[in-house]
């Protein structure tokens, strides 16, 4: 192949941005750095299980309790969203619920 000749074996496709994850979105990554701090930058569910082992910085992700694939209205909710690690976000999946109570504080909701 000829140097500055694409490959023509690659078909590109563009995605949909309406299909796009929130996570890839700026407007998530603010979203998301609000959730942590709400969390206070702990894995709510370790907590809950007194498992405190996986809750370092790296591993935090913030889990939707309910998928983006089945709720996407729900992407951005702060109350469908939770501070987890990563074995934890990886154990709860996309069953649209949580395995324990947790309830976030309402003030804090409304300061997001």
């Amino acid at each position: 192949m000829a140097s500055g000749t694409k490959c023509s074996c690659k078909i590109k496709t563009k995605r949909n941005p309406e299909n796009r994850h929130p996570s890839e979105t700026t407007r998530f990554r603010k979203l998301r750095k609000q959730i942590l701090s709400r969390d206070g930058f702990q894995c709510q569910r370790c907590i809950k299980f007194n498992r405190h082992d996986h809750t370092t910085m790296e591993n935090l992700e913030v889990h939707h309790i309910k998928s983006f694939r089945d709720f996407p209205e729900l992407a951005y909710e702060p109350s469908n969203l939770i501070t987890v690690c990563r074995y934890c976000n990886l154990d709860l999946g996309n069953s649209n619920k949580l395995d324990f109570d947790w309830e976030p504080n309402e003030e804090e909701l409304l300061s997001l």
